[in-house]
């Protein structure tokens, strides 16, 4: 069954073409939020020559953007539907855009710890409003091709950073690379508020009435299976991708592929991605999708468990599963547009995403870190195997509702 057919759910007058230059844009925004993350582990290795707080300080530092999204993720989503999605976008994004440019003074670590604080908040309202908008701007038989392309803006986020940021950072420093990102993240909050505030589709954008207390309306999105299903199928993959591409490197025998992987996998990675918006748009619903990409990994982490002692094929495997994981988190956004009733509902929907995202993040790394550290590659291939089963049984029970026509 093509997806064309499935995604049809449009939630207002149609608009018969997707609107690209506009979903560029707002793809472009994502970057930029996802660059709250990269430009600080770019930068790692200075910000502790620096501070001189420690590692693990320095750490928390990098991953306390997350805690926004850990805890109010779900509310997120209902704020945006009620206060307006472009609105919370634009002042996320410049809400951000004044961090970075305080980061670009290198206040004390105390202050700088506030404001990567502050910035999960901003990181939350662009992942939560952007890919709202872009479902919206898009034509019916579009929304699966461009959600493919706004799960790249992670991926893309990072390599930029490692290849712009990093010569920023060396032939200028760190308050140059803050200073980069604060101009660019608000430039293209200005850009998106005079290109999208008059545009005939977004004002049809409908706001949520407060019709129930806060906490049982979370409750409701809780219990929401066109929400809840792919953030699950989410969920099981970012427990496992950030895990894959920091440990699985160093099981390979030779340097010098290593270096290499800790480049391609995450190149390889964002292709996934964006392939599995294409073969959802084109070929299949993503609930497939998704259920095909686990069963991909669970094949591909097996053979790998045959083939460690030549570190060559060993490189080929971990690409093929590195791939076939790139493309979980392409199959979950096109879900959402897919399943959702409503705007608010899809909203919910990426706010919920948006949680379970850093639920993986916080969870995965440690487990699969344990799991390597005791048992070694058999370690690995059990942990992966039993994520695939429950990645496969929520892809299964996704796949089970019926679109929204």
């Amino acid at each position: 069954m093509s997806s064309s057919s499935s995604t049809s759910n449009d939630f207002s007058i149609t608009e018969p073409k997707t609107q690209w230059l506009n979903v560029i844009l707002l793809w472009v925004a994502g970057i930029s939020a996802a660059m709250q993350f990269a430009k600080f582990s770019v930068s790692f290795d200075d910000l502790l020559a620096h501070y001189q707080a420690g590692a693990t300080s320095t750490g928390a530092a990098l991953s306390a953007v997350g805690m926004a999204g850990l805890i109010f993720g779900v509310s997120a989503g209902m704020i945006a539907s009620r206060v307006g999605y472009l609105k919370v976008l634009v002042g996320a994004l410049l809400l951000g855009g004044g961090l970075s440019l305080l980061q670009s003074t290198l206040p004390s670590f105390q202050l700088l710890l506030v404001t990567r604080m502050l910035e999960g908040f901003s990181q939350l309202g662009v992942v939560v409003a952007a890919p709202t908008l872009i479902a919206k701007l898009s034509a019916p038989q579009h929304k699966s091709l461009t959600m493919g392309i706004w799960g790249t803006f992670f991926g893309v986020a990072f390599a930029l950073c490692g290849w712009a940021g990093k010569n920023i950072l060396d032939q200028y420093g760190l308050q140059t690379l803050f200073l980069s990102h604060g101009v660019f993240i608000s430039t293209i909050g200005l850009v998106l508020f005079f290109k999208l505030r008059k545009n005939p589709v977004l004002d049809l954008v409908p706001v949520t009435e407060m019709q129930d207390g806060f906490l049982r309306q979370m409750i409701k999105i809780y219990q929401n299976p066109r929400a809840l299903l792919p953030s699950c199928v989410f969920l099981f993959y970012t427990c496992t991708l950030v895990s894959v591409l920091t440990y699985v490197p160093g099981l390979i025998g030779d340097s010098t592929l290593q270096k290499l992987m800790l480049v391609v996998l995450p190149l390889i990675s964002t292709g996934g991605t964006f392939l599995a918006g294409a073969i959802a748009q084109y070929l299949m619903r993503p609930q497939r999708v998704a259920l095909m990409a686990y069963c991909g990994v669970a094949v591909s982490v097996v053979v790998l468990s045959l083939i460690s002692g030549s570190p060559e094929l060993f490189c080929v495997v971990v690409g093929v599963m590195v791939l076939f994981l790139g493309m979980v988190p392409g199959s979950a956004l096109a879900m959402i547009p897919t399943l959702a009733r409503n705007p608010s509902e899809q909203a919910q929907g990426y706010g919920l995403l948006a949680q379970f995202g850093n639920i993986g993040a916080t969870v995965g790394p440690p487990t699969f870190a344990t799991a390597i550290a005791v048992y070694g590659l058999s370690g690995l291939v059990m942990l992966v195997l039993c994520v695939c089963c429950f990645g496969v049984l929520f892809s299964l029970w996704a796949g089970r509702i019926k679109a929204t026509v």
